[in-house]
Parts: structure tokens; sequence; C-alpha cells
């Protein structure tokens, strides 16, 4: 019963959300990171992902249909919470070596970060709220 009341309590606290948008800010970072990596491979495509529409996807805000899974077995269709991100990839242009535009990567390094960093504080705060009312401290 205490196991579902916790759950309960963070599932209203919002650190589900908090936790999604933390793994897809980590998805879309090591993208990044493998896309600046790659500036001067010929013929790499960089990879990247709707940050925003896969976060509306993981958290049940979509407005595609989603099949519904009642097995274990069951493969997620459509736009389904637990189906992994969509990497988008980047064509290659004729003449060019690859599709890594590094002042793009960088800025998008820079805006990561400050996503990262802003869900952990908030997170941060959940949890010394849900403390502060466990505690009454």
């Amino acid at each position: 019963m205490s196991q579902d009341f916790a759950n309960i309590i963070f599932a209203k606290s919002g650190v589900p959300k908090l936790k999604k948008y933390l793994d897809l800010t980590s998805v879309n970072h090591r993208l990044t990171s493998s896309n600046v990596a790659n500036v001067s491979t010929p013929g790499y495509k960089s990879s990247s992902i709707d940050f925003q529409q896969e976060f509306n996807k993981a958290t049940g805000e979509s407005r595609h249909i989603a099949g519904k899974i009642t097995d274990n077995n069951h493969i997620a269709l459509g736009q389904h919470p637990d189906r992994a991100p969509k990497i988008d990839r980047a064509r290659v242009q004729a003449g060019e070596m690859n599709s890594v535009d590094i002042d793009t990567e960088m800025s998008n390094l820079a805006k990561t970060e400050l996503q990262f960093s802003t869900a952990a504080k908030l997170l941060q705060l959940k949890f010394q709220g849900l403390r502060k009312a466990i505690t009454s401290k």
C-alpha cells in the first residue's frame, strides 16, 4: 500500500515528466556530440531529433494515435511513449564532405546543456519540496 502511495506522490509532483525530459536531453546530447566528433568524416550524415515532438510523445501529450500494449511481447505502434525517439538524418549535398554544420552543432550543445541543467535543478527543487512536506522542516 505504501508503495502505491509513493508512486502517486511522485506521479503528481511532475517527477516522471522531468525524468523523461532529462532522458531526451541526454539522447539529444549524444547525437550532437556524435555529429561534432564526425565533423571531418567524409559522407557522414548528421543526426537529430525533434525534441518537442519526442517530449510530447513521451509524456502522452501527442495528438497522434498510439497502439496499446497489453502484453510484454507486443510491439509499440504509432506514437507510443515507449517507442525510441525518431532520429532524423540530414542529406549530404553534392560537393560537400558531409552534412555537419559545426556552428549549428556547437549552439545545439550549448542549448542542450542549458536544458539539462535547468531540468536537473527543477528536479532537485521538486525533491527538496517533497522532503520538506514529509519532514515538515
